[in-house]
């Protein structure tokens, strides 16, 4: 399944090498159970890379990185933000 932008996913495993770029300000790496959102897709030679930020508390960036999607194993919990029942 291929992600798009404002998809939410909690993460299931995570493949070290498919990190691509990792935000220097980030506190920690993505762990299993991480729910995430997709902030860019994006498609290249190497294949589908994601930008995914998990931010438990507004304003308070616990992480945020690029990844193959192929590297990871996620379940999708909403397609696009209007998803989320409130």
């Amino acid at each position: 399944m291929t992600l798009s932008k404002g998809s939410i996913i909690k993460l299931i495993t995570i493949d070290r090498a498919a990190v691509v770029l990792r935000d220097w300000m980030s506190s920690r790496a993505a762990a299993p159970g991480d729910i995430a959102v997709v902030e860019r897709v994006s498609m290249g030679e190497a294949g589908c890379t994601v930008l995914l930020l998990c931010e438990p508390e507004v304003g308070f960036l616990e992480w945020r990185a690029s990844y193959f999607e192929a590297g990871l194993t996620y379940e999708v919990l909403s397609s696009s933000p209007n998803d989320v029942a409130s």
